[in-house]
């Protein structure tokens, strides 16, 4: 600056402490501000993780019933149409009021939800295991990478019902 013939500027210690210690406390704030952003970023992005992966659930199961139910209503329409005939491979072996005898009541449920391709013989043999066979296991490839909210790798997911 000497060369420039700039002079430097003339200050007192005593305003470059206070500047400093301004500086200082306007860092620390920031620095605990942007903590605070990265946390909550943190949050954001695992819970969009969680969402992305409920609707893919919802999107599959929908499909699951929705084709369960066309399937349904078209045998309805089949059994209705046709008149049953004794002698015929195809005809029910128990009559339709025998089929709803409200005596025995089974109560089906299902689970969904996405499970990796690494783990899904793992956790079909414990499905198997678990209800001793009595498992009905649909699974469906989901065409989107979803990203694992605990570990924040990306993943490839098979569907489960």
């Amino acid at each position: 600056m000497m060369k420039a013939g700039i002079s430097p500027p003339t200050r007192s210690t005593k305003d470059s402490g206070l500047d400093l210690e301004k500086l200082e406390v306007k860092l620390k704030e920031l620095e605990a501000e942007l903590l605070e952003i990265n946390a909550n970023n943190e949050k954001l992005q695992h819970t969009y993780n969680e969402l992305v992966e409920y609707k893919l659930v919802l999107e599959k199961v929908g499909e699951f019933f929705s084709s369960a139910q066309n399937n349904a209503v078209a045998r309805q329409r089949e059994l209705e149409v046709q008149p049953i005939v004794e002698t015929s491979i195809d005809s029910p072996l128990l009559m339709e009021q025998d089929a709803t005898c409200p005596i025995k009541h089974i109560k089906l449920g299902f689970i969904s939800g996405l499970v990796s391709r690494e783990k899904s013989i793992p956790f079909e043999r414990i499905l198997f295991r678990a209800t001793r066979g009595n498992v009905f296991l649909k699974q469906a490839i989901v065409d989107h990478h979803v990203q694992d909210p605990l570990s924040g790798d990306k993943v490839v997911t098979y569907f489960k019902l």
